[in-house]
């Protein structure tokens, strides 16, 4: 039997789909928000124990809070995340139903039929807030390695303990390849780098955070349609949470650096020889940033404190003679870490033209082509800050401005 429409269903408790429930609240819109498991639980079930938020704590903070503590700059912790979002729902009194999976969202001549447990439900409007890091994008050739070589991912890898014994291949160097082999080799753990041309951020810079210099030059606000203007929009760079990190740094640790990872054949694992111009576009990355901003500072009279030399910067790094172009697995590796990538998982989500031939979302600030429908925290939907805690405010905003409309008849 289905039941009588509700006015909006959000599927999702993390910051993105919370954020949305509040805005509505404050609006008088009845809505329901339907959470798989507990509230923020891809935040505590995939990702690993040493995981520190990369924004600093007066960043990570949900609509209309404020960062009280005593360490502004400082990174946070998974488990202080987890409750900041529960003391957000208790405050907000948010219509949160936990351990209520949606197995599909389908086209409705009320507006959507949702599939809820062993409960068929009709809203009028959906806000689809399920996030989209909580599949790896693992390489075809995964499929080669042997198996005597257990194989994680960022999804699934927790701690140096965990991990088979033996050396551990780390496959990719931006934020989470580079934080995941410094967390292996901090271990104690052999840990060998594939790495490639990734661009990376300094932690601090002339007395601040360095997001707190890319919020107020604009550049978190560089528009989607001007970073495609030179092509395909890369990852997001190699950046410690808590200090900054850096190909070189990492070397200095005892990681061993090698290419790009060309493919595996049951041991063999091929690389190529770029680690010293990969090497090179990271500092030539970190540079641009940091010439950037000296260059708003001048532009803007504002006075900041002179540059200190990084020590993640100023090290040498530590390279084999030879670059190693082949690893064979068989010989001590009991690992490989694949940290080439996260997607959304939106297999439930059966409405035309709300995906493309990928899979992916089809939206911009989180609107889609089917009215009604929203899709929150996708990266880069608008602008560099999307996808980040510091979009939430904004995009909340206008999607209930969207779901109020839709409602209303407008």
């Amino acid at each position: 039997m289905v039941s009588v429409p509700l006015d909006c269903v959000i599927i999702g408790a993390g910051w993105a789909g919370l954020s949305v429930s509040a805005e509505l609240k404050a609006r008088g819109i009845d809505h329901v928000l339907f959470e798989r498991a507990r509230i923020g639980e891809t935040w505590r079930t995939q990702r690993w124990a040493s995981f520190l938020l990369n924004t600093p704590r007066y960043q990570t903070v949900m609509p209309g809070d404020v960062d009280t503590s005593d360490d502004p700059d400082g990174a946070m912790q998974i488990s202080e995340f987890i409750e900041m979002l529960e003391r957000y729902v208790r405050r907000k009194e948010l219509p949160v139903q936990c351990g209520r999976t949606v197995h599909s969202v389908e086209p409705h001549e009320t507006g959507f039929r949702l599939e809820v447990d062993s409960e068929v439900l009709v809203a009028r409007s959906v806000v689809v807030a399920t996030g989209d890091q909580n599949v790896a994008v693992i390489p075809p050739f995964a499929s080669e390695v042997s198996a005597g070589v257990a194989q994680f991912d960022t999804t699934n890898y927790r701690d140096p303990q965990s991990l088979p014994e033996g050396a551990v291949l780390v496959v990719g160097c931006a934020q989470s390849g580079g934080q995941i082999a410094e967390d292996l080799a901090l271990g104690g753990r052999t840990v060998y780098l594939s790495t490639s041309r990734v661009a990376r951020l300094v932690k601090q810079y002339r007395g601040r955070h360095v997001l707190a210099w890319m919020v107020d030059t604009g550049i978190l606000d560089i528009p989607r349609t001007e970073l495609l203007q030179a092509g395909p929009i890369a990852t997001r760079g190699l950046v410690g949470a808590d200090h900054t990190i850096s190909l070189q740094s990492l070397s200095a640790l005892g990681v061993v650096l090698l290419g790009r990872l060309q493919g595996i054949e049951g041991e063999i694992a091929r690389f190529d020889d770029g680690v010293r111009e990969n090497i090179r576009h990271g500092d030539r990355t970190a540079s641009d940033l940091k010439a950037r901003i000296d260059a708003w500072l001048a532009a803007n009279g504002v006075k900041a404190p002179p540059a200190q030399p990084d020590p993640a910067e100023t090290v040498e790094p530590v390279l084999p003679s030879v670059p190693i172009r082949e690893l064979d697995l068989s010989q001590g590796f009991g690992a490989i870490v694949w940290c080439t990538g996260v997607r959304g998982d939106y297999h439930f989500l059966r409405v035309p033209g709300a995906l493309d031939d990928r899979g992916a979302p089809v939206e911009t600030g989180g609107l889609t082509r089917v009215p009604g429908l929203c899709i929150a925290g996708v990266p880069y939907s608008i602008s560099r800050r999307s996808g980040t805690i510091l979009a939430a405010e904004m995009d909340a905003v206008r999607m209930a401005d969207h779901i109020e409309e839709f409602l209303r008849g407008d």
